[in-house]
């Protein structure tokens, strides 16, 4: 990683859970996932989840845990198995997952004693990211060397009204785990992150000129690109005051 770069923390960590296994599906167990943001302490190229496991049933569960030979060609850190979770009592745990800088969904078996469960986590682009922070100079100097084949823009129309730097920035690091840049002009913010795999830089800026806005996005990792700019299209043309 070039030596200006630093790592920043999550600007916005998102709070929403998403469902994993439903307490019908495991005979009593469910289980819900979240993206945490931060750098995973399992390894440099995992993304980092939390998983909250419950037991909805009358008894208790034994042996919780996944499957050695579960996992589908993304290298997976399971948690520890849990001996024994009683009657509607929840714990949550920490898990590692190198999705190889892509949003296909990493398939494993979620186990108990007596049954096992295929479930799947599906990453949005946006969480394949961590946050990085560098100056406009050193910004503007990494954009300059990744255009042609590793640059991507898109023009939107929004509303004046509603736009504004704050609301442009929270709908950008809402979508994506990205760092912000400071800016000194007024109408253009930038961000920048790695992807958490290979460690790829991706630099995103969005251009006020009313009543448009561009939105560009830098990186080698193309599928990346164009993948976050249907995002980012999306988070700009729906905002909100």
């Amino acid at each position: 990683m070039l030596g200006y770069v630093k790592a920043s923390s999550p600007v916005f960590v998102p709070e929403t859970s998403h469902e994993l296994l439903h307490r019908m599906t495991g005979k009593g167990l469910s289980a819900q996932y979240r993206f945490t943001r931060q750098p995973c302490i399992y390894g440099n190229s995992m993304v980092s989840l939390q998983l909250t496991l419950s037991n909805n049933s009358e008894q208790a569960l034994e042996n919780i845990h996944i499957s050695e030979k579960s996992s589908s060609g993304q290298n997976i850190h399971r948690f520890s198995a849990i001996e024994r979770l009683e009657p509607q009592a929840s714990v949550t745990v920490s898990m590692g997952v190198d999705f190889n800088d892509s949003t296909q969904a990493a398939n494993f078996q979620l186990c108990t004693k007596e049954d096992e469960f295929s479930v799947s986590i599906q990453p949005a682009v946006g969480e394949l990211l961590l946050p990085i922070t560098m100056s406009e100079a050193d910004f503007t100097k990494e954009q300059g060397k990744l255009v042609g084949m590793n640059e991507s823009s898109a023009t939107i129309t929004t509303t004046p009204e509603n736009i504004s730097s704050q609301s442009v920035n929270r709908n950008v690091v809402s979508a994506a785990n990205l760092g912000v840049i400071p800016s000194n002009q007024e109408n253009i913010h930038r961000f920048a992150g790695k992807t958490v795999s290979s460690g790829s830089l991706v630099l995103v800026s969005v251009a006020l000129k009313d009543p448009d806005a561009l939105i560009t996005v830098n990186t080698e990792k193309t599928v990346i690109a164009s993948m976050l700019l249907r995002q980012f299209k999306t988070a700009l043309t729906n905002i909100t005051p």
